[in-house]
């Protein structure tokens, strides 16, 4: 019979082997979790708003989308119009037939992949304003959207005339895009302001009610676990849709709002598949089936800011989005409970020791 010091050392093991899982698996998910696009529009404070286009017979349809992330721009066919960007250079053409084309050499194409500009990108070689364009196809539908830097605040921090402790709504600024519309030169306009938050409270009830519910089932209720991470997973995979599917082209999506919801949903097929094949007697579907859920976990990380900013990117009404992000919250940790609980209770000294074959 093994002595009690070679059983700790056993159970020591076992516990790191797991820690050393566990921790590679959630490294593995934070770097999943980074998007994919440039930068995809997020719960913010600013509200970048249409105010006119000069004339106003000017055959554009204008929009702007993820409160001050994006631009969007629809042109009708037989129009041929061309945005030029920061420093006059041709920028973004739309041609008559629907064709929309980017000017690879306008230092505005490259500077438009991030938020905040040249802050976080270096322009390439390439990109040049004086240059003869070099013009690539990036939409068929006439219809294109884009970072535009004169619509939104420059900084990460606040503009000196916010102050955030006032608890209304200011202004920033008056912002203007030209466009020249077959030949007439065409001016949208709009004003930028800074939104104040919700109230704090809000946010801390989401949170406590998020945790109360996910120590709640991993301490009375263990078997509902799984229940709770297909409901999570369903609710993120039907925000994540609203999120990603459907934006003109330019609008860049966070794909992972959709891959991590359907990893969640795989590893509860595999979890469940594997407890069958088993009938019972192979803990690995279950210990599948409970991390099933973690993936969810960073879902509510990546999407936190809904509750704490006041513009939320999207079709849903805020409050449903942020009842999404706490509820999936509450599952990712449900999950993260019971794989620990589960891990805990296998290497435990207390569990029983095989006895010898005689």
């Amino acid at each position: 019979m093994p002595s009690m010091e070679a059983t700790v050392r056993r159970s020591g093991a076992a516990r790191r082997r797991w820690l050393r899982v566990l921790t590679a698996t959630a490294v593995l998910l934070v770097g999943l979790a980074s998007p994919a696009a440039a930068d995809p529009a997020g719960p913010t404070h600013y509200d970048s708003v249409l105010g006119a286009v000069e004339p106003a017979d000017a055959p554009l349809d204008v929009q702007i989308l993820g409160g001050d992330a994006f631009l969007v721009v629809s042109v009708p066919a037989g129009v041929q119009a061309e945005v030029p960007g920061y420093e006059g250079e041709p920028y973004v053409r739309f041609e008559p037939d629907g064709t929309v084309l980017v000017n690879e050499r306008s230092p505005a194409r490259w500077l438009n992949d991030a938020r905040y500009g040249e802050l976080e990108v270096e322009l390439p070689t390439i990109a040049d304003a004086e240059a003869a364009p070099v013009f690539v196809e990036v939409a068929s539908d006439g219809t294109y959207a884009w970072h535009d830097h004169r619509i939104h605040f420059m900084s990460p921090s606040l503009p000196p005339q916010v102050d955030p402790s006032a608890g209304s709504p200011q202004p920033v600024m008056d912002w203007t895009v030209p466009v020249e519309v077959d030949g007439q030169t065409v001016e949208i306009t709009g004003t930028l302001s800074w939104v104040p938050g919700p109230s704090p409270l809000v946010s801390a009830l989401l949170v406590v009610l998020a945790v109360a519910l996910a120590a709640a089932v991993v301490l009375r209720r263990p078997s509902a676990a799984a229940g709770l991470t297909l409901v999570g997973a369903v609710v993120a995979v039907g925000v994540g849709v609203t999120k990603v599917v459907g934006l003109p082209a330019g609008a860049d999506g966070e794909p992972m709002l959709l891959v991590l919801p359907g990893i969640t949903l795989a590893l509860l097929g595999m979890g469940l598949a594997l407890s069958r094949r088993a009938d019972g007697a192979d803990t690995r579907g279950a210990l599948v089936t409970a991390a099933a859920g973690i993936p969810l976990l960073v879902w509510a990380v990546l999407q936190f800011g809904a509750l704490t900013r006041p513009i939320v990117p999207g079709p849903l009404p805020v409050g449903a989005v942020r009842v999404a992000v706490a509820l999936t919250g509450a599952a990712g940790l449900a999950a993260l409970g019971a794989v620990v609980r589960r891990v805990m209770a296998a290497t435990s000294l207390d569990a029983p020791t095989p006895r010898p074959a005689p």
